[in-house]
């Protein structure tokens, strides 16, 4: 899966998710790619691994969008993800951190 595809799989989940730039309020999803990788089998340079972290800021306890971005990770055949969930009680904010392995 390349960064492009990876933009188009999470911008059919949310369209209003943008790479890198958060808007100055309300709910949104942004996304970044900070490493890439190669996987070796056998000494043999097998697939890319682009590393990406996803994160859905909120105020709903049952986000929608977060699940559904949970559930499409689940079902990919090329993401793999750990989630981790924490709050801002002064803003009123949850932030939902999908950290992606992504196989090229």
């Amino acid at each position: 899966m390349t960064l492009s595809e990876f933009s188009d799989w999470l911008t059919d989940i949310d369209p209003d998710a943008s790479r890198y730039e958060q808007p100055q309020s309300g709910n949104c999803t942004i996304w970044r790619e900070y490493q890439n990788a190669a996987v070796y089998a056998d000494q043999v340079r097998t697939a890319d691994v682009w590393k990406v972290q996803i994160e859905r800021y909120t105020t709903d306890e049952n986000d929608a969008i977060a699940a559904a971005i949970e559930q499409a990770i689940d079902e990919s055949m090329f993401i793999a993800a750990s989630h981790l969930v924490d709050s801002d009680p002064a803003e009123g904010t949850i932030r939902h951190v999908f950290d992606c392995e992504v196989l090229g």
